[in-house]
């Protein structure tokens, strides 16, 4: 297992680049400042790098309406039926959209930016004087552009996939590449990652990607090919000998998410955010608030965007901890008065500006990990070991545990597995993609679509899901310019 260089930190040190506030630093594109003018020095990389880092922020913005609110997690609030402005939504919510949306194209262009950032790096590497730099640089940004494609092609299916900087011209006479080429293209990537990332960091440098971090990420991405031997292996060292650990007690799972406790044993990696007005706060605080809800709830008011839905407030027991830390019945209004409005308080902190909240935003935990390993075990024929692993998050969770008594088949465990990965990343834009991997997209949503009291009130019809909605199409003004 790599260490973290300790020439590499005196000289980051040196550079003042290993605090939080690095992710403040921003790179503008190379046509803007000139191709002589950076990527000259070791530090000119390392901001560039941060700059890559920083960049994540931008497509997980909308990423939550591409999933969460697309999956029987979240929907639309009862008050955002009826304007316009959110027949975006509307669209995503009810599986109606076309490759004119808005969303869908700000989450592929901010994806594409940020690659292209990552793609400049690694053509530049050659002016890297340190050797340890290099390889650690080269390493990082494998690991950010694999965590790009893997959600492009889960997201999209095809997409272009360009793993140098290409001219405009270029760009015309690309073709997209198969989910085959993508997926491989996504291994190689990790392979260096998994190689040559150190496997922690100082605590200041804490957020960047590790080997533990990028082992996971292959573990999730063996696992969305159903290489289950492979994805065992690859969680197994994880679960086992890397520093990562689920947080204990009853408080354990909210302090997961607790603003003076980011970067956490629990975290392997996390999109990370900055209040202060540095313009790298977080939105989410602001976005899930309820909405016309004041100050009650958060400065700034709330757009009340991905309101859970009732059939998820439905699977929370009345003792599962998690509830809580995850969502709100509603919040305390005027004149002490209760509103029952359920919103999503996950990521909520105190801000003194609308959208500028402290919360990273998990990526990887070790209970993600924990559960994959699991869902591996079970699907290797190994449910009585899988248990373990399963109850771990049940018992933090303040519930009782299974007894192999309880577990009929592998595939009631399954079941069971999907119930509690639900409930634990609730929010985390994690449940569209276990729905797509099971094949349970449009036998959930026609169910919810038809149960769900909101839906039958719905005045725009509802109709069932098409199978050609499971995934995103390529942005339209996209599809133009290649087309050319």
């Amino acid at each position: 297992m790599k260490k973290f260089n300790k020439h590499i930190a005196a000289f980051l040190i040196s550079l003042g680049l290993l605090t939080s506030c690095d992710l403040s630093l921003d790179l503008q594109p190379i046509s803007e400042i000139g191709e002589g003018s950076f990527y000259q020095t070791d530090s000119d990389f390392v901001t560039a790098m941060v700059a890559c880092y920083n960049g994540l922020q931008a497509p997980l913005a909308n990423e939550w309406a591409l999933t969460e609110l697309r999956s029987d997690n979240s929907r639309l609030h009862n008050s955002q039926t009826s304007s316009n402005i959110y027949i975006p939504l509307r669209e995503l919510d009810l599986m109606t959209f076309t490759s004119e949306h808005l969303y869908i194209y700000n989450y592929w262009s901010d994806t594409y930016q940020n690659i292209s950032r990552i793609n400049t790096i690694l053509d530049k590497l050659e002016n890297v004087q340190d050797p340890a730099l290099k390889d650690l640089l080269q390493a990082e940004a494998s690991f950010l552009r694999a965590y790009h494609y893997f959600n492009l092609v889960r997201l999209f299916g095809e997409v272009f996939l360009v793993d140098t900087r290409i001219s405009a011209q270029q760009a015309t006479e690309m073709q997209v590449a198969s989910t085959e080429e993508i997926f491989q293209f996504i291994l190689d990537d990790l392979a260096i990652a998994t190689a040559n990332l150190p496997g922690s960091y100082p605590e200041s440098y804490n957020g960047r990607a590790t080997s533990w971090a990028a082992k996971a990420l292959l573990g999730k991405v063996y696992r969305n090919l159903n290489r289950y031997p492979e994805a065992e292996l690859v969680l197994a060292d994880v679960v086992n000998n890397s520093p990562n650990i689920l947080l204990p007690g009853n408080s354990g799972y909210s302090n997961v998410f607790a603003t003076d406790n980011e970067m956490n044993a629990e975290i392997l990696f996390a999109v990370r955010y900055k209040a202060g007005g540095l313009g790298i706060g977080g939105p989410f605080a602001n976005y899930f608030a309820p909405q016309n809800s004041g100050s009650y709830v958060i400065n700034g008011d709330g757009n009340h965007f991905n309101r859970p839905s009732d059939d998820l407030i439905s699977q929370f027991s009345e003792n599962d901890l998690r509830m809580n830390s995850s969502l709100q019945l509603g919040y305390t209004g005027a004149e002490g008065a209760f509103v029952p409005d359920p919103y999503v308080s996950k990521f909520y902190s105190d801000v003194a500006i609308s959208q500028d909240a402290e919360n990273d935003f998990p990526i990887i935990r070790f209970a993600d990990v924990l559960l994959l390993y699991a869902e591996a075990l079970n699907e290797n024929g190994k449910t009585s070991m899988a248990l373990e692993y399963l109850n771990r998050i049940r018992e933090r969770a303040g519930l009782e545990t299974y007894e192999a008594s309880d577990i009929a088949s592998s595939e009631d465990f399954t079941t069971k597995l999907l119930l509690e990965r639900r409930l634990e990343f609730a929010f985390e834009n994690q449940r569209w993609y276990d729905l797509v991997h099971f094949n349970l997209v449009e036998q959930t949503l026609d169910t919810q679509f038809e149960n769900e009291v909101f839906y039958s009130e719905y005045t725009f019809g509802i109709s069932p899901v098409q199978s050609d909605k499971l995934l995103l199409p390529l942005p339209q003004r996209e599809v133009d310019i290649f087309n050319q």
